[in-house]
């Protein structure tokens, strides 16, 4: 190692182009290229004679948040969230224009098809309002059953509902056909859904969860993920 090179973050802040904590940022995000090339790679070290370029110089942290949206697939084994979202799977489409980094993967909050058996709609977020938002968002799921029962059935289920711990936040179930019912409830919590679908005697082919927040499925394909959009929030 040449004792001529910096790391590439004190640099940028040498040059006045952000500071310590944005450059760490902006080089995680894609944003920082060195003599044309990218460089993504914390710790990377530069010479001075080398040329460091933004992709948009003098940006806040606010624009550096991240998060995702995954359409998992229904599996008989359920990949890791970190085994779907990969750049191999990420929708080409996307218009956000980041480059994946898998410290993206690392979230402050994550919520939808998380649990074993469910499938769809998966958001994650690294950023702080996002993630408080994402916690108590309400959220939309699809059971999938041999025989969904009656509308006055499913009534009496949910008067008769008990469930251990404590009781889900606006929670409604509803009929949409002979075999699928709809369930609505804001701010799950971890095996919350599995104990619905217990206490109400389903037992489920497949859930899928369609809508988080103001945000659906829309066409992102089945095992493809994007970034979220500036315009988009939860």
């Amino acid at each position: 190692m040449s004792e001529q090179e910096l790391r590439l973050s004190k640099r940028m802040v040498e040059l006045g182009l952000c500071s310590r904590r944005e450059a760490d940022a902006f080089i995680e995000q894609g944003r920082v290229r060195v003599d044309g090339q990218l460089v993504q790679q914390l710790g990377s070290r530069v010479r001075p004679e080398q040329r460091i370029e933004l992709d948009k110089p003098r940006m806040t942290l606010g624009e550096l948040s991240i998060s995702l949206l995954l359409h998992r697939a229904l599996a008989d084994q359920p990949l890791s969230l970190a085994a779907q979202i990969t750049p191999a799977s990420h929708l080409a489409r996307d218009g956000s224009e980041l480059v994946f980094n898998p410290r993206h993967l690392k979230p402050l909050q994550q919520a939808g098809a998380l649990e074993a058996g469910c499938h769809g709609l998966v958001a994650l977020t690294l950023d702080k309002k996002l993630a408080r938002k994402l916690a108590d968002a309400e959220q939309e799921y699809l059971i999938q059953l041999e025989a969904a029962p009656g509308a006055e059935e499913l009534k009496q289920r949910l008067q008769q509902l008990k469930l251990p711990g404590k009781a889900p936040r606006s929670l409604k179930v509803s009929r949409q056909s002979d075999r699928q019912l709809r369930l609505v409830l804001t701010a799950v919590q971890p095996g919350q859904l599995a104990a619905i679908c217990q206490g109400l005697g389903l037992q489920p082919l497949a859930l899928r969860c369609i809508r988080i927040g103001k945000l659906g499925m829309g066409d992102l394909p089945s095992g493809q993920w994007r970034y979220l959009l500036p315009m988009e929030s939860f």
